[in-house]
């Protein structure tokens, strides 16, 4: 669900097209402006908004979730309360959406692809895999996880604080 893809008919559609006011951050090259879109990645009973501009928006509306600007992270009754519901209330998380919504929710995070176990999917073979980058004191910490649909870990590769703050999220689910 985009702010773009929104009926304007709805009675929520203009609280969801304006849910950080009238200016937010966007949240792939950090630029506060008027005119941004709203993309919603739902992550079973997770909902993560984030505000992103035009140029960056295409990126964002795709495969890719950046954590740099404005955006909240609601459960499913809360984003259906505050924005409408998108849909039939979701399923209980899979094993994967359980660590991709433990990840969205780290403060740390900024970059995740793809940004759902659906994404994943199309991408796999046997396992699922994830690019992702934290802001860390270190600076810009990137790893690579590897999963089956189980959520049991394949591989996890790159730098050391990254693939801790990656085994966290895994852990904790």
């Amino acid at each position: 669900m985009s702010g773009e893809a929104t009926s304007k008919t709805s009675a929520s559609a203009e609280a969801f097209e304006r849910a950080f006011g009238s200016v937010a951050a966007c949240n792939r090259c950090q630029s506060r402006i008027e005119d941004y879109r709203v993309v919603a990645v739902f992550l079973h009973d997770t909902a993560a908004v984030r505000a992103y501009c035009r140029a960056c928006y295409p990126a964002a509306s795709e495969a890719d979730y950046f954590a740099g600007g404005d955006g909240i992270v609601l459960d499913y009754d809360s984003f259906a309360r505050r924005f409408g519901a998108p849909g039939p209330t979701p399923p209980p998380a899979t094993p994967v959406n359980r660590i991709l919504a433990r990840l969205v929710r780290d403060p740390a995070l900024s970059f995740l692809t793809p940004r759902s176990e659906a994404g994943a999917r199309r991408l796999a073979t046997r396992s699922y895999r994830f690019r992702v980058t934290f802001r860390l004191d270190a600076g810009a910490c990137a790893a690579e996880l590897a999963v089956t649909p189980q959520g049991d870990v394949v591989s996890l590769d790159g730098e050391a604080a990254a693939c801790a703050q990656l085994r966290e999220a895994v852990e904790a689910t």
